[in-house]
């Protein structure tokens, strides 16, 4: 079982919107702290990322830099030059007409210019997800000599084409589009933290840890087995409490705990999609009746199954309008 496939299936895309903007010497913009993830495209010119509390972030042409968290950022020119809050071009809204999602926009003054298309991608059923969770603030993806990677630009491309055509399902189709785009950067991610260290940090880093990844391998194959620590740590031939400190650190949780947040999130899984009864989804997760899976399920989600059905199928009906 390849974990970060089996998890990268649970990452879809709720809402997406895109904007392009040229700037010209003096410029800045800053865009505020959200629950959406944010990314930058630089198509020409040149330009710098600022977070709090991390140095500045020198851009050119063909980079793409996301960040995943939606921390407040500003991107602008030069450290000196003024900035002007900027949220509209970014701001998604579920069911938001389609001419709303590739908005264009032109400011600064009559120097050099920089042109970049910004997005805005929000995730249904974030909280629970365990990628999401610890991806960094920030997520680099540089091109080389002016150039982007050759994924990104087929993307953006395609991206743009289904704004500009207003067909039916054109809003679905972009958000299976940023689905793609979404998986490209965290591949690219982890591609960069392989060449770095060979590993990447918390959950990721586990991924890489023979004994650790074989244990997640393990959970993500049978969600329905009734895994205690001492069988798992049986499995990948380490002690109980060595197996049980290691997992902690590394993934950031304990072992059980991992278990019945993935139990839930693939149950959040078929219970999108619909075809399964609750009887069946509680069967392949784990739990003896529907009434124990449901009272897990409302602990761990905040709404019962039959609520999170409903709701991500009232999702379904507005994307298809």
């Amino acid at each position: 079982m390849d974990v970060l496939t089996d998890v990268l299936q649970t990452v879809r895309v709720k809402t997406a919107c895109y904007g392009r903007l040229e700037a010209s010497g003096p410029w800045g913009i800053r865009v505020a702290a959200g629950d959406h993830a944010k990314f930058h495209v630089v198509l020409e010119g040149n330009c710098q990322l600022e977070v709090e509390g991390a140095e500045p972030l020198h851009l050119t042409s063909g980079d793409l830099v996301a960040l995943p968290h939606g921390h407040e950022h500003v991107l602008r020119d030069a450290s000196d030059s003024p900035v002007t809050n900027l949220q509209s071009v970014l701001s998604c809204q579920e069911g938001a007409d389609l001419r709303q999602t590739a908005r264009q926009l032109r400011l600064g003054g009559n120097g050099a210019l920089t042109t970049f298309v910004s997005g805005s991608i929000s995730f249904e059923d974030r909280r629970n997800n365990p990628l999401l969770a610890v991806l960094p603030p920030v997520i680099p993806l540089l091109g080389e000599a002016g150039r982007s990677v050759p994924w990104l630009e087929s993307t953006l491309q395609f991206i743009a084409c289904e704004a500009a055509s207003r067909r039916p399902g054109a809003q679905t189709v972009i958000s299976r589009l940023a689905d793609i785009l979404f998986i490209q950067i965290v591949r690219g991610h982890l591609a960069a933290l392989s060449e770095a260290s060979g590993e990447g940090p918390g959950w990721l880093g586990a991924l890489a840890e023979p004994q650790i990844g074989a244990a997640l391998s393990l959970v993500h194959q049978r969600p329905e087995q009734s895994w205690t620590v001492a069988s798992l740590a049986q499995r990948v031939g380490m002690s109980r409490s060595a197996f049980a400190s290691r997992f902690t650190r590394l993934v950031g949780e304990p072992p059980l705990h991992y278990v019945t947040r993935w139990r839930m999130q693939k149950a959040a899984g078929l219970l999108r999609e619909g075809r399964a009864t609750l009887a069946e989804i509680a069967e392949q997760v784990g739990y003896e009746s529907e009434t124990a899976f449901s009272k897990a399920f409302k602990r761990a989600v905040g709404s019962s199954p039959g609520a999170y059905r409903r709701a991500a199928r009232g999702l379904s009906q507005s994307e298809a309008a």
